[in-house]
C-alpha cells in the first residue's frame, strides 16, 4: 500500500496533483485544501496518501497532512460515503469543521456540501457522533457558541432571512453564548449591520 509520497510536484489542476518519485508520476486525488497547501510546480513536496482499491480501479487520494487523511479514512467508513464524497466533504470543510458540525448534529452545514445530500449528512452525523471525533484534527468547539439548540436555530432563522450560512455563522461566532434564539438573533443583526 502507498501510504505517503515525497518528490517533485509535476502537475496540479482542480481534481489532484501529479509527483514524480524516482522517475515515476503518481496521480493522486486531492481536496481543495490540500491544493492550496501543496508548493509551486518544479518543488518538491511530501502528501500523505490513501489508496483504495476497487474491482474496475486503484485510486490514490493525496493530503497535506495526517490529520485530512484521518479525517477521510472516518468519513468513508461511513455507510454510503464513498472516497469522492469524502473528498468533496474535505473540499469544502476542514476537518475541525466537520468534527464540530457532527458534534452540533448541524445536518444544514453538513448537506451545503455539493453531493451530500439531507439523508446522507443526518447518516453522518448518527455515523461518527460518539466515536472520538480527534481524528479530526481539533476537538470540536461546540461549548464556545453555544452547541446545538439557540445557536442553530438561529443561524437557521438568519439563513431563512436571506444572510448566506456562511455570513450568518460568522456573525453568530462573535456572539457571546445566549440563553435564547432572540438574543442570538438580535446580536447577531447589530453585528452585521455594523460590518455594512
Amino acid at each position: 500500500m502507498i501510504y505517503r509520497l515525497r518528490g517533485t510536484l509535476v502537475e496540479k489542476d482542480t481534481e489532484g496533483v501529479v509527483i514524480d518519485v524516482g522517475g515515476v508520476g503518481y496521480r493522486a486525488s486531492a481536496s481543495q485544501g490540500t491544493l492550496r497547501a501543496l508548493p509551486s510546480l518544479g518543488e518538491e513536496c511530501v502528501i500523505h496518501t490513501r489508496m483504495v482499491v476497487r474491482e474496475d480501479a486503484m485510486l490514490l487520494f493525496g493530503f497535506a497532512g495526517r490529520d485530512e487523511r484521518s479525517a477521510f479514512d472516518a468519513l468513508t467508513a461511513v455507510s454510503k460515503v464513498g472516497p469522492k464524497l469524502a473528498l468533496s466533504v474535505l473540499s469544502t470543510m476542514t476537518p475541525p469543521e466537520v468534527s464540530e458540525a457532527v458534534a452540533r448534529g448541524d445536518v444544514v452545514k453538513l448537506a451545503s456540501v455539493p453531493g451530500l445530500g439531507k439523508k446522507t449528512a443526518e447518516r453522518l452525523v448518527l455515523e461518527l457522533r460518539g466515536k472520538d471525533l480527534a481524528v479530526f484534527g481539533a476537538e470540536p468547539a461546540v461549548a464556545s457558541n453555544g452547541g446545538g439548540g439557540p445557536f442553530m436555530e438561529a443561524r437557521d432563522a438568519l439563513a431563512a432571512l436571506g444572510y448566506r450560512l456562511e455570513e450568518a455563522e460568522k456573525a453568530l461566532n462573535d456572539v457571546p453564548p445566549q440563553t435564547s434564539v432572540e438574543k442570538y438573533i438580535k446580536e447577531a443583526l447589530r453585528r452585521i449591520g455594523s460590518r455594512r
